[in-house]
């Protein structure tokens, strides 16, 4: 274990010099208020902690021919990885996300650890050591009941994933990131720094951290894109443009006026070349300010599903969101719009989509769009050397990189 006394830096303060290094100057308040929200609710989740404690000690009973993976409870998005891991081994879920639980009767098993983060979180705000090392111990009282083989992570840069690879490291359990979405080259990686072993979605990502020198050539496996990929049928072209909201404030509160800015004269180039527009919003961004700032933009609402999203939409238009990628993964139109003021990625150099850094230029491109008869030409294909697409659905794939590490 590291001293108590250097627990805060591992936890916290790292973590959020990194994001600075970045330039997201408003990180550290986001943060805060993650975990200020957390204490807020923290009455209700020790509620749903009893229930989940209960459903636990019923599978534990019933489960004991199988190896126990323990997966961070975000990874709950990818569907097919999830199933595979159900049926080959004993899967336990911890973290912060009781959506899937809530109503699942024990179907799915959740290790609820809200004490333990109650603890870290009150030791990180009040700086308080002793809470923090209370928090380390009761959590490795905890692993070593579970006693998991693996445990896998959806990113390991919060404080109650730091946590658990740090005793994971002293229990000697090996750890597992998924890659969470795309990462620039641009910037410095921020996730993937403490856990044993990361699985990127392709060549780019994996070159991303032996050249940052992070993780060695062993430590890295290609998982590639971890969603089936079905192929969208039918596609009829409506002229609906759907912009993929980021929370660019994080960067700083001028980048909030200028997205707003932009927000609405892309939604004037729509309107004047006869395009629906539709906002997407992150669930980090204010819809409720957003709207009373832009009154006459259509939102889409935040719980909308990507994949809804995707199949109700003709083209996409983004600064550097994921979802822009994968929309373009699902053969969509797809834009990338380079108009602030943070380094990131040129998507077209990547060979993923269309990449403007003016208004200007997408204006003449939904002209073109708008009068071109045949639209393949506008199509891109993404380069399977940054999102690989596996012959094998993402589950199987999963369980065949993990089988030489358990």
């Amino acid at each position: 274990m590291i001293p108590k006394e250097d627990l805060r830096w591992y936890l916290f303060e790292e973590n959020i010099d990194l994001h600075l290094k970045n330039g997201l100057i408003n990180y550290e308040e986001r943060v805060i208020s993650h975990m200020n929200k957390f204490m807020t609710y923290y009455p209700y989740l020790r509620l749903f902690g009893i229930k989940s404690h209960f459903f636990y000690n019923l599978a534990k009973s019933s489960g004991k021919d199988k190896k126990t993976i323990l997966v961070h409870d975000y990874l709950w998005k990818y569907p097919h990885i999830i199933n595979e891991l159900k049926l080959n081994y004993n899967l336990i879920f911890f973290g912060l996300n009781v959506r899937p639980f809530l109503f699942s009767s024990g179907k799915n098993v959740h290790y609820p650890l809200y004490e333990i983060y109650k603890s870290v979180y009150a030791g990180i705000m009040n700086s308080d050591s002793f809470l923090l090392e209370e928090g380390y111990l009761n959590l490795k009282k905890v692993l070593r009941k579970i006693d998991p083989q693996l445990i896998v992570l959806d990113f390991d840069f919060f404080p109650e994933t730091r946590l658990i690879l740090l005793v994971a490291k002293e229990l000697k359990i090996p750890t597992v990131e998924i890659q969470h979405g795309v990462y620039s080259g641009e910037k410095q990686l921020v996730s993937g720094l403490y856990a044993d072993y990361v699985f990127v979605w392709g060549e780019y990502f994996k070159n991303l951290y032996l050249k940052s020198k992070i993780k060695e050539k062993e430590q890295i496996r290609i998982l590639g894109y971890p969603y089936p990929l079905n192929k969208l049928e039918n596609v009829q072209f409506q002229k609906k443009i759907m912009y993929i909201g980021q929370p660019m404030e994080l960067y700083g509160d001028q980048f909030l006026s200028s997205k707003i800015n932009i927000i609405n004269e892309v939604d004037g180039l729509c309107r004047d070349n006869r395009f629906q527009f539709t906002y997407k919003p992150h669930r980090m961004e204010d819809l409720d300010l957003l709207k009373k700032e832009l009154p006459h933009v259509k939102f889409y609402p935040k719980t909308a599903k990507i994949e809804d999203t995707i199949r109700e939409n003709d083209i996409f238009v983004s600064f550097n969101s994921t979802a822009l990628i994968e929309s373009a993964l699902k053969s969509k139109i797809c834009v990338q719009l380079k108009v602030f003021n943070i380094p990131t990625d040129d998507f077209e150099k990547l060979d993923i989509c269309r990449s403007f850094t003016s208004l200007s230029e997408f204006d003449q491109f939904l002209k073109d769009l708008d009068s071109a008869d045949d639209l393949e030409r506008f199509y891109s294909q993404v380069s399977s050397d940054y999102i690989e697409i596996s012959s094998i659905n993402p589950g199987n794939k999963f369980i065949e990189l993990i089988k030489d590490i358990i």
